[in-house]
């Protein structure tokens, strides 16, 4: 591989701002001049669209980016706003919940207070048929006992021969009134 300074060195400078062959600067002038006119023309009309290209969608990138945010500002508002509605929406479901439960408690107090006093009163009735049972049972028996006592009475008295006659008179006498 040559080296580089040999190279600049073959040249030789010729103290003049031209090198030493005009033909050579001539060509590769016009040649240079005939290349950046073809880029100018043809390159940055290119560069220019792809810039302009780039622009417009950096700003539509950046439109949809300020819509997208104002889109997510906008929900997150109503989201705050559903969800300060959540917490009133559960206070009222629990509010309704604790009266709901207030007044089932009412409603089994005043039914458990009705049928204590049915309970009360159909034990009030039994104990009153049971006591007339009884009494009516005592008034049988002691009826029962008085005519057996009656019937002694009666069967030692007649044994008598005077007794029994005063018994007939007796009983006639209370047939003819």
């Amino acid at each position: 591989m040559p080296n580089l300074t040999a190279i600049l060195a073959a040249e030789g400078p010729n103290g003049d701002f031209i090198p030493s062959d005009f033909n050579e600067f001539l060509w590769g002038s016009l040649a240079f001049g005939i290349i950046v006119i073809a880029f100018v023309w043809k390159g940055v009309p290119a560069i220019k669209q792809a810039m302009q290209a780039r622009t417009a969608r950096i700003e539509a990138e950046l439109a949809a980016a300020k819509a997208a945010k104002a889109e997510a500002e906008a929900e997150l508002t109503t989201l705050s706003g559903q969800l300060g509605d959540a917490d009133a929406e559960a206070a009222k479901i629990i509010a309704d919940a604790r009266e709901q439960a207030a007044k089932l408690e009412t409603d089994l107090i005043a039914k458990a207070e009705s049928d204590i006093a049915d309970a009360k009163e159909r034990s009030s009735i039994e104990i009153q048929a049971q006591r007339d049972q009884a009494l009516s049972d005592l008034r049988a028996a002691v009826a029962d006992q008085a005519r057996t006592a009656a019937d002694a009475v009666v069967r030692s008295n007649l044994d008598d021969a005077s007794t029994q006659s005063a018994l007939i008179d007796d009983y006639i006498s209370q047939l003819a009134r």
